[in-house]
């Protein structure tokens, strides 16, 4: 398979982190050895943990820091202690300690908790990554299982039990090293395509799913089959973006913290594979909600002005706009693609200064007849 310009797996919030090392932390407990006497004040611990990823969801990481420290002071080997420190080091983007702490925790727990390897995954390349997506996906799957045979997932309201789109999640995650990192192995469609296959199987509502399965069928040339695919994708989550965002949903019938499930990377490569399809007004749909969220990434602006771009003369001014909007962004936040610097100015060179208005010409008559009048009244 040839590579194609994917971006990796967004990274998951803290918040996210944080309810995944919470779940697991209360099973990692339970597995502790009875007779050990090594575990220090672990209330303190549990109290401690909690005040760091507070302080981690309001960025005081140095407060959040001095709390994981004295954490792991009491208890070194603590697992929910060591996967807190490891979010905590990837906001300060120390990857290389992070991956120390979540290494750390995987030799502590090798069978319990699978948000570390998860983790880890987004952090490691290639084949390593697969083998610890793969590993989590296997403990997600037996939790899921030892949950539903003993029907605790119902009782349980302080931990979140893993989901279908969870595992679903992992399979994606795997297939698309498939697609970038491993796209030169010598299974790698047939790899990628199970996967893809998988994640649909286990959710067929997962919209990050059917949109991978389009990127996969486009690297193949199958623009067909890749367009049906992408138009579910977004039809799963679009609609309701854009009814929150107009106001036409009852606040109710949503939850305001997860509005939109994509990740917003994720939906930069939706425009991007749309606009690569000729969808464009689907592709500017999509792309002008992320200016809602964020309107200081220079991609986004550079995709909706080539899709304009892209759809001919009659939108060279709304495409003007974007490119010029998406250099200025660009210089502003330091972006370092210089690939994508050197599109925007072509394109704009291309198309050139803003024509003057005719609008201009027609105001100058409008002008001279008011003064006309204004005379003809002091006479």
């Amino acid at each position: 398979m040839g590579r194609r310009n994917v971006k990796r797996k967004q990274m998951k919030p803290p918040s996210e982190r944080k309810k995944e090392v919470k779940e697991n932390s209360k099973e990692n407990g339970l597995n502790e050895k009875a007779g050990d006497t090594k575990t220090p004040q672990p209330h303190s611990i549990e109290k401690l943990l909690d005040k760091a990823e507070q302080f981690i969801d309001e960025f005081k990481y140095e407060l959040a820091q001095k709390f994981c420290q004295r954490a792991l002071e009491l208890e070194p080997d603590n697992v929910r202690a060591l996967e807190t420190s490891a979010s905590l080091l990837l906001e300060l983007g120390d990857v290389e300690s992070a991956k120390h702490c979540l290494g750390r925790a995987v030799q502590v727990s090798p069978e319990n908790g699978f948000s570390k390897y998860m983790t880890l995954g987004q952090l490691m390349e290639g084949a390593t990554a697969v083998q610890c997506y793969q590993k989590g996906v296997e403990l997600m799957l037996a939790e899921k299982e030892k949950r539903q045979a003993e029907e605790v997932a119902a009782a349980c309201s302080d931990d979140r039990p893993v989901t279908d789109r969870d595992i679903s999640s992992a399979y994606c995650a795997i297939a698309e090293l498939y697609l970038t990192d491993l796209c030169f192995d010598e299974m790698a469609e047939e790899k990628c395509k199970d996967f893809v296959e998988k994640a649909i199987a286990v959710d067929s509502e997962n919209a990050e799913a059917f949109q991978l399965k389009a990127n996969f069928l486009m690297s193949k040339d199958e623009k067909e089959e890749a367009r049906d695919c992408i138009k579910k994708s977004v039809a799963m989550w679009l609609p309701k973006l854009q009814a929150v965002d107009s106001g036409t949903i009852a606040d109710e019938d949503f939850d305001p913290v997860e509005v939109c499930p994509i990740p917003f990377t994720t939906r930069v490569q939706c425009g991007k594979i749309l606009t690569e399809l000729g969808e464009y007004e689907m592709a500017t749909d999509v792309l002008e909600t992320l200016l809602d969220e964020d309107d200081e990434v220079p991609d986004v602006w550079y995709l909706l002005g080539w899709a304009n771009y892209l759809q001919g003369a009659e939108y060279y001014s709304n495409s003007r706009h974007y490119l010029q909007k998406g250099k200025e962004v660009y210089h502003k936040v330091k972006h370092t693609d210089a690939s994508l610097l050197e599109h925007l100015e072509e394109l704009l060179k291309e198309l050139g200064p803003e024509e003057e208005s005719t609008n201009n010409n027609d105001e100058v008559p409008a002008e001279i007849e008011s003064s006309d009048e204004e005379e003809m009244d002091h006479c």
